[in-house]
């Protein structure tokens, strides 16, 4: 059986031509649309919609039929029965003293007017700010209004104005002279339609115009100065017209400046807002020691993310039904738990964490919470809180009810004591004067609630969740700064820059707070230690430990017997060197052996020191730099990075030394190491090495040096992402870089050129077409390293 399918009028106005076609399509059935366009589509229904809507869709896949039949003018219409001026053109509208309206607020339409104006006021070259600044002009005496069907003169679609007439009413349509568009509305399906025939003769019988220009009685008989859009003409009209809601609200009325004026600014603020929150409670958990303080601090800052995120989820229904009323109901789910979250806070604030059990008064304001929930849940019921007219423009038309007050006093009442019992627990702190933060902030909220019950109207305008969340967080962070909720910070600031190795525990052997050179003590020591505290526990040669008793567990510090120990090392050293210099003189044949293996290591460092002089120059000029660089965390990395090719460095070196070889693999390990340090300096790379065999210890160093320098180059031009390949090639080395950027630039060092040069290889950049990519090259076999 064949699902059934639909007939969705989507077009504002467009009853009667659904109505018309229904006759003609048999097998669909009429239905208000109940999501998008697209969506509707998607699901095999056909819609009634505009060409600039269809053609728009068909080409991004949405859709796949168009069946246009009704062609729609945009005309100015004059009701004659209460205005007598002469109106031939859009110009001719800024002289005469009459209202001119547009009779809906929908954003189709407003993108049909405004396409209309602009073409009108300039045909070659139309643009969004003609006619805006047109309409902003009409809007400066009050004589532009949207959604407005009384006023003396509309902008409209023809065949509106025509079935007004029909039904008693006195228009003149006119054709603007200076030009204007015509739309086609048809049916935009994903499958094909099967039209019986004589659909033509009853759109005309029913007053509706034909895309082929033929057009019942009642219409203006000159449409030249109408232009029928073309397909190239969809773009600049959809440019054009774009974001015509938020145009109109702030350019031409001159509201919303201040707060989102369409849907994608109020998706966009929402998710601003909830990144920022959690952000924030990420930065408070982190500041708070006391886990049932700082549970609270996220059970209020998810509140608020939970009604940002319901305030998202309504905004996204296309329908004004019973569901998008439950989503506002639902607001007060969060809304009224915030205050009774923050007093329950204040009762905690002085107790020990765990101590406080809920007794018969902690359970009132719970009761009246859930009361307060209930009481708007049920709104449509009783209409106790809000009072509107269920099937009427309930969004706008409502008042508060008694049911309102109650709640909201209600809900002030308990932030009044929350905050009273902050102010009073803070009473006694040297810094009284800071408390007038949180109090300006409950102020700004106290006062932004008013103003927009009372419907101020640029508090009306504004988003009533977003401002109320970020109020609260900064109202709750400014409490937290002034010390009105202790935070404990600073401590740990203590205990990280305390010289001793002191560790807090509470009573259970959790660790609270610990110093930086302090070792962590296992639950096994702290047992021994809550046994015995008269006397030290000797941990490690090294190391005793001493422990005292504290409210709520004890305090733990080391003594550090390591000096002691050095001592009693030193004197057992200077006898066992008396005994080693009476054996050497006995032995003097093995004296002069080790002085000559004393010689020869001393010239093998001198080597060394050599070979390093100039990394090792490098490092200590990094080092000098650190403190005053810009970005510190960055020249931290290079620096660890310039100490690993060092220590590389001296590593190959004493293999050179001992005639080894180097794997492939463990080349690859050493490649990897500087890749990971790039990336903590901020570069984007990758080295593959696809050597896996033994590679000649030069060969291996100068293929070493070559990514450090291709590393340090581009840290330096910032030529991120850097890609590089080691692999063998005949009987050749090739190790290719890929940098983000030009790498000609790039000058490695002398050392590493001759060394490159002398084992018969190269380095040369080469061009690949979209990008510049630098390649070593080393023959197989070549020198070793000396």
């Amino acid at each position: 059986m064949s699902a059934k399918r639909y007939l969705i009028p989507d077009v504002e106005g467009s009853g009667e031509y659904v109505r018309t076609l229904n006759t003609y399509l048999s097998e669909y059935t009429i239905r208000e649309p109940k999501d998008t366009l697209y969506a509707e589509v998607a699901k095999g229904n056909a819609v009634a919609c505009f060409d600039v809507q269809a053609i728009p869709a068909i080409n991004r896949g949405v859709g796949r039929y168009w069946y246009p039949h009704v062609l729609c003018t945009v005309v100015i219409a004059v009701d004659r029965s209460k205005t007598d001026a002469e109106v031939t053109s859009w110009n001719s509208l800024m002289g005469i003293q009459d209202t001119v309206g547009v009779g809906s607020y929908s954003v189709i339409r407003n993108m049909l007017v405004m396409g209309a104006i602009s073409y009108g006021l300039n045909q070659e070259n139309p643009t969004k700010q003609d006619a805006l600044g047109f309409m902003e002009e009409l809007c400066k005496d009050g004589r532009f209004v949207l959604e407005d069907q009384d006023a003396p003169v509309l902008l409209c679609l023809d065949y509106e104005a025509a079935a007004w007439n029909r039904n008693g009413g006195n228009y003149e349509i006119v054709v603007p002279e200076e030009g204007t568009l015509s739309y086609r509305i048809g049916l935009l399906s994903d499958v094909p339609l099967t039209l019986e025939s004589g659909l033509d003769e009853a759109l005309l019988a029913a007053g509706l115009p034909l895309v082929s220009g033929d057009r019942p009685q009642g219409f203006p008989q000159d449409y030249e100065a109408a232009h029928k859009l073309k397909d190239e003409d969809y773009d600049w009209f959809l440019n054009l017209t774009g974001d015509s809601s938020r145009d109109l609200r702030r350019q031409v009325f001159h509201t919303r400046l201040y707060t989102t004026a369409d849907l994608r600014e109020h998706i966009l603020s929402a998710l601003l807002v909830i990144s920022a929150i959690l952000l924030w409670k990420g930065t408070v958990s982190h500041r708070m020691i006391r886990r049932d303080i700082s549970r609270i601090a996220s059970t209020m800052s998810l509140l608020m993310v939970g009604w940002l995120l319901l305030r998202l989820f309504k905004y996204q229904l296309t329908q004004s039904g019973v569901l998008c009323r439950m989503c506002w109901y639902g607001y007060y789910v969060f809304q009224l738990a915030l205050p009774i979250t923050l007093f329950y806070l204040t009762i905690i604030l002085d107790r020990p964490e765990g101590k406080i059990k809920l007794r018969r008064l902690q359970w009132v304001p719970f009761g009246i919470y859930v009361f307060s929930v209930l009481l708007v849940m049920t709104n449509d019921l009783h209409h106790m809180v809000f009072v509107f007219d269920p099937k009427g423009n309930w969004n706008n038309d409502y008042r508060y009810g008694l049911g309102y007050w109650m709640i909201t006093v209600v809900s002030l009442l308990f932030l009044v004591l929350a905050l009273g019992r902050l102010v009073y627990k803070g009473r006694m702190s040297a810094h009284w004067g800071s408390k007038i933060f949180p109090l300006l902030f409950c102020g700004g909220l106290f006062a932004y609630v008013i103003a927009y019950i009372y419907r101020v109207p640029l508090v009306w305008e504004s988003d009533l969740t977003v401002c109320i969340c970020i109020i609260s967080v900064l109202f709750f962070e400014a409490v937290l700064r002034t010390g009105m909720i202790p935070i404990n910070m600073r401590y740990r600031k203590l205990f990280v820059s305390a010289p001793i190795g002191l560790t807090l525990l509470d009573e259970d052997g959790h660790t609270v707070l610990c110093s930086r050179g302090a070792p962590p003590v296992s639950y096994s020591i702290w047992k021994r230690l809550v046994t015995d505290m008269e006397h030290p526990l000797l941990r490690d040669n090294d190391t005793q430990l001493r422990a005292v008793k504290i409210h709520g567990g004890m305090a733990v510090w080391q003594e550090n017997l390591s000096t002691l120990n050095r001592v009693r090392q030193e004197i057992q050293s200077v006898q066992t060197r008396l005994e080693a210099a009476n054996a050497l003189l006995r032995e003097e044949e093995e004296v002069k052996k080790r002085l000559l293996t004393a010689e020869v290591n001393r010239n093998l460092f001198e080597h060394l020191d050599r070979d390093m002089e100039r990394r090792i120059t490098k490092l200590a000029h990094l080092i000098e730099r650190l403190p005053e660089a810009e970005y510190q965390r960055d020249l931290t990395a290079y620096i660890t990075l310039c100490l690993c090719h060092i220590k590389r460095r001296c590593n190959l070196f004493f293999l050179a030394r001992q005639g080894e070889s180097l794997l492939g693999e463990e080349l690859s390990i050493y490649l990897d190491e500087l890749t990971e340090l790039a990336r903590y300096a901020g570069l984007k790379m990758l080295i593959r090495c696809g050597q896996n065999g033994a590679l000649e210890i030069r060969s291996a160093t100068i293929c070493y040096d070559f990514a450090f320098e291709s590393i340090s180059w581009a840290l330096r031009t910032n030529a991120s992402p850097l890609m590089g390949y080691l692999e063998l090639e005949d009987d050749r080395l090739l190790f290719r870089f890929l940098p983000g950027s030009d790498p000609e630039q790039w000058c490695f060092s002398e050392e590493l050129m001759a060394a490159v040069s002398v084992s018969g290889g190269q380095i040369v950049c080469k061009d690949l077409d979209d990008a510049v990519g630098i390649c070593m090259t080393l023959p197989i076999g070549g020198e070793s390293c000396g």
